[in-house]
């Protein structure tokens, strides 16, 4: 433990910029202002300094030093995330945590739109498809988000926003080439531009890895073989202007990976693959009013994940469990909403709504169609918030939710902030949440169609101190969950042996705490802690027991970075990651019973440097767990050790 905080100690004198919660333009120091323009708040654009809700922006500046790893590692730093398999081998199943929530309570947004799975257990994106170079920056806003964004928000959500046109030339190129640590090699390569009213971005995103073991041989004399991923993302961006208040966008993302895995934890497979592929197309008109604006989005995706596990491989290597399963999940939204300023410190954002999911699953097993995997919601909302004044800011907003098989939900959120001097900010939120249950909650052999939603219930308060100068940047939040009706799967003495039940509930809180400071012009220093505590009640024979069961998330964590600018050209970056003792849960095959197992804390000490050649052209290299840690986010599968990444990027 001494030897973990003198890494802590050196790290925070010369450590990489990680995401700023309160990023903006820069000043004539350099320096970060409270000014940046964010969306995901109120849907609609606004300084991030004039709303009271928890909102996270990791920009671009901060991917493009990250180019060597994918989103979720870089997610997996900010405060409040945990991202299960962000350090597993390539290919390994992201879970995403926030606040502790399970993964189908957080709702990830591409572009402000929501992105599913339909055929999933529960319907969460895989987030394996979004390519890190193709994203323009991410905001990640926190607490009970589905009065403006719906089911699934429970713990917030993460709005993944997409390059668009990168040039102000007819024709602009940027080419990304690198490689790396287990056989890693990733390319990108893009154009785009504007032409009058008419702006475009084309990109391909290449990467291949042989990878390592998912599963852990503890002797180390068993030969697991490696398991690595293949992948191909292609994605279009195109804009027109109709005219000066009309603006068109169109989006379009072709996604395929081919992953090897492992049978189960401590259990090598030789032949287990998995073969993902996503298309999503979404668009977006939005008109300019006098006083407002109009918006309308339409977005479909269509997942498709084929597992094979084959008897036999051609070198013969046996399985005793084979296994095939084919799923198929689609999804449609639409949306149009209105933001209108109705007086100089009140404005209006009303809208509606419509979702629906459909999914085909094959399995070694069973066979359930679209007939009865299929599911649609519809909503309205209204949010009122007043701006412009000095001292005081608030937003009311309700939901109505009408569902095909559980019927209505009701959500509101109440989240004033008050300013207590021109840089102390107190802000406070009381809000509700709903997840609906997924296709295979309600349609599948163990399906139930009387489930209702899960509901909660969350506040939250925090404060928020800034320099005038804008240097230095902290924010304490505490927050405060509990949902009812939590989905379980109850086992049954009579095929099909087990049902989902609406049961027990869940109480979950905890505090997060983040910190910047530009203690020179060169010179950034972030840091973040978060403290997660939770227990699920349930009730057997008339009598409630508690227990801790927040597997896998650990109840301390704790992140540091900075960036050093050495001199014009020259960046050179540290960061640290701390996390605490977490306990996991295995199945034991030769007990057929689940065991809790400890995974000891870990952490990682990371070293990034760039170097800008031409004004067009820089080179970096990324080395990451430089102690070589051996640690485990998952009992019986292994994280990466010790790893680099080195590149060009060519912009021009």
């Amino acid at each position: 433990m001494k030897k973990q905080w003198i890494l802590v100690a050196a790290t925070i004198i010369s450590s990489p910029l990680l995401a700023q919660f309160t990023a903006g333009k820069k000043d004539s120091t350099g320096t970060k202002t409270l000014d940046e323009v964010v969306v995901t708040a109120n849907k609609t654009p606004q300084k991030q300094s004039t709303t009271g809700k928890v909102l996270t922006v990791i920009n671009r500046q901060t991917l493009a030093n990250n180019s060597g790893r994918s989103l979720t590692q870089v997610l997996n730093e900010q405060a409040g995330l945990q991202i299960t398999g962000a350090q597993g081998s390539p290919g390994t199943n992201q879970t995403v945590y926030m606040r502790g929530a399970s993964a189908a309570n957080t709702l990830i947004l591409v572009d402000g739109m929501p992105v599913t799975d339909g055929s999933g257990i529960t319907i969460q994106f895989d987030l394996n498809h979004i390519a890190i170079d193709q994203v323009e920056r991410v905001e990640i806003l926190k607490g009970a988000q589905s009065t403006l964004y719906g089911s699934d928000a429970v713990a917030g959500v993460i709005n993944i926003i997409t390059r668009k046109n990168q040039s102000e030339r007819k024709v602009g190129l940027n080419l990304h080439l690198a490689g790396g640590s287990y056989g890693t090699v990733k390319g990108t390569l893009g154009i785009s531009g504007a032409i009058s009213k008419f702006n475009y971005s084309l990109q391909y995103n290449r990467l291949k890895s042989d990878g390592f073991s998912s599963a852990y041989d503890p002797g180390g004399k068993n030969n697991f073989d490696n398991d690595g991923i293949k992948q191909d993302v292609f994605n279009a961006a195109l804009g027109y202007a109709i005219t000066p208040k009309w603006n068109l966008r169109g989006y379009w993302q072709l996604s395929n990976y081919k992953a090897s895995l492992d049978d189960n934890a401590l259990a090598d497979d030789k032949n287990n693959t998995n073969l993902n592929n996503e298309l999503l197309v979404g668009f977006q008109s939005v008109y300019t009013l006098k006083n407002g604006s109009v918006t309308t989005n339409l977005n479909a995706n269509k997942v498709r994940r084929k597992y094979d596990d084959l008897v036999n491989d051609p070198v013969g290597a046996g399985d005793y469990d084979p296994f095939h399963g084919d799923y198929t999940g689609r999804s449609f939204f639409a949306e149009t909403y209105l933001n209108y300023a109705l007086h100089q410190h009140l404005a209006l954002l009303a809208g509606m709504d419509y979702r629906s999911n459909s999914a085909d699953i094959t399995t070694s097993y069973s066979s359930l169609g679209k007939d009865s995997l299929s599911a649609d919601m519809f909503s309205g909302y209204v949010s009122v918030s007043t701006k412009a004044f000095k001292k005081f800011g608030a937003e009311v907003g309700g939901r109505f939710t009408q569902h095909k098989e559980f019927g209505s939900a009701f959500t509101y959120a109440i989240n004033p902030y008050f300013m207590l001097h021109k840089q102390v900010k107190l802000y406070a939120s009381l809000a509700t949440a709903f997840r609906a249950p997924s296709l295979y909650h309600l349609a599948s052999e163990y399906g139930n169609t009387a489930l209702d939603p899960e509901k909660s219930s969350q506040y939250e308060m925090g404060i928020q101190v800034t320099d005038a100068a804008g240097k230095f940047n902290a924010r304490v939040t505490y927050f405060n969950r509990k949902i009812k009706d939590v989905i379980v799967f109850q086992n049954l003495f009579a095929p099909p042996y087990g049902q989902y039940m609406n049961a027990d509930q869940q109480h979950d809180k905890g505090v997060e705490t983040e910190i910047r400071y530009a203690a020179t012009e060169k010179l950034q220093l972030t840091a973040n802690y978060t403290f997660l505590d939770g227990a699920i009640t349930t009730t057997n024979n008339g009598k409630d027991s508690s227990y801790f069961n927040l597997y896998r998330r650990p109840k301390h964590n704790v992140n540091l970075g900075a960036g050093y600018q050495a001199t014009s050209k020259l960046y050179i970056g540290a960061g640290f990651r701390w996390v605490g003792k977490r306990q996991d849960i295995y199945f034991n095959p030769d007990t057929f019973e689940a065991e809790p197992k400890d995974l000891d804390a870990y952490y990682n000490l990371d070293l990034y440097v760039k170097y800008t050649v031409l004004k067009t052209l820089y080179i970096y290299a990324d080395f990451r767990n430089i102690t070589n840690q051996q640690y485990f986010e998952l009992y019986g599968y292994n994280s990466r050790r010790f790893n680099m990444m080195a590149g060009l990027h060519i912009n021009f």
